[in-house]
């Protein structure tokens, strides 16, 4: 039997890989990496514990990814594993949370795979987290979205991915009662914060959150909590 196991590497940083993600990659016979214009932030958060020659890179698209895009990754990791071999595919984050991977799994005919998901650590986790601030409390209701619907549903806190309309999100949010955060390139050296708006409207990162929240953030402790690790803006 062949076994494929999707492993999510967290938002970019190595030693938040877990032990269950180091423990495949060490077996693996064939590692497949998703590739964006050459370059590749999963590759980058495991190339210290991978041998590169099982290393496979799928070139990939980050916008307008096809059915047919997926279909021709699993084709390739479908005729690269042998019987007996383990393959791994990555991805930034965890692998059922908008991403590539649970995609690539669902494109072709995997029954003669055993399959297997390793969790990651999403992006908004680590985002919160390393604010040192709450996401959400006992009571509370939260909604992860990568897009805002005309009618802004009526949640207590709501994060938003990849905010690259950042003036446009942030006025909408705003005007329905939000307080909001703005997080950039976490848990990368440029990684930036900031709770006004003026400071991130114009901004068109790809790699990027807003929270959404109905109380105010402590950015006072939040420039204590981080000082050294994040620029606020």
């Amino acid at each position: 039997m062949r076994k494929l196991v999707g492993i999510g590497v967290g938002p970019g940083a190595a030693d938040l890989l877990t032990l269950r993600a180091l423990r495949y990659l060490e077996q693996a016979d064939h590692i497949f990496i998703p590739l964006n214009r050459g370059k590749s932030r999963a590759y980058d958060t495991v190339k210290e514990f991978v041998d590169d020659e099982k290393v496979v890179f799928l070139d990939f698209p980050m916008t307008e990814v096809t059915a047919a895009h997926y279909k021709k990754a699993f084709d390739e990791i479908d005729d690269a594993t042998k019987e007996g071999e383990l393959s791994c595919l990555l991805t930034l984050g965890d692998g059922t949370i908008y991403a590539t991977l649970i995609e690539v799994l669902a494109a072709g005919d995997g029954t003669d795979f055993e399959t297997e998901l390793v969790p990651g650590i999403p992006a908004f986790l680590a985002g919160i987290n390393g604010v040192v601030e709450s996401l959400t409390k006992k009571g509370e209701s939260f909604l992860l979205t990568d897009h805002l619907d005309k009618a802004i549903p009526p949640m207590d806190t709501i994060a938003l991915l990849k905010t690259t309309r950042a003036e446009e999100s942030a006025a909408r949010l705003q005007a329905a009662g939000y307080h909001l955060l703005y997080l950039e390139e976490i848990e990368t050296e440029r990684w930036v914060a900031s709770a006004d708006p003026a400071n991130f409207a114009g901004r068109k990162q790809y790699m990027s959150l807003m929270i959404g929240r109905r109380r105010p953030w402590n950015m006072a402790a939040i420039q204590k909590h981080t000082k050294g690790r994040v620029r606020i803006l």
